[in-house]
């Protein structure tokens, strides 16, 4: 079976109006749905349309796709956002306990290491982590 433009605008009509809003999970799940009628054994569309529907678990389950989906793409991001925490926290401490070591032997560039681990420790450090507790916080009213 070889579908017509109409039945490609009617089920993406219909995936629109059952929630699936993702661009890129809407192009996806249409074009799997289309392969499945065009292959289907029925010659009816509206048959072969049902049946891919229910092969594919019907509209609910593709809330649920694009909701984890979502929910994938938030987690990797935080996973992102949470190394690049670690990393200027090890980063400010290393610069903070050297300039402290140089301090006390009064060796030189003691100060100069100093300011530059409180700096990525204020700019850098500190926004970062308030920002990943405040993302986390509202994740968990979800």
């Amino acid at each position: 079976m070889i579908l017509s433009e109409q039945q490609i605008e009617y089920i993406s009509d219909n995936l629109k109006f059952y929630g699936l809003t993702s661009e890129e999970l809407h192009s996806d799940v249409l074009d799997h749905i289309c392969s499945l009628i065009e292959n289907s054994e029925h010659n009816d569309f509206d048959t072969a349309y049902k049946e891919a529907i229910k092969n594919f678990g019907g509209y609910n389950e593709m809330r649920a796709i694009e909701r984890d989906t979502y929910l994938l793409i938030a987690f990797r991001k935080n996973m992102r956002r949470e190394k690049i925490v670690l990393a200027l926290g090890l980063v400010s401490a290393i610069f903070i306990c050297i300039g402290i070591l140089f301090k006390v032997m009064h060796w030189p560039w003691a100060s100069i290491s100093l300011v530059v681990g409180f700096f990525f420790l204020i700019f850098g450090f500190l926004p970062l982590f308030f920002y990943q507790k405040y993302k986390l916080s509202f994740a968990r009213n979800i």
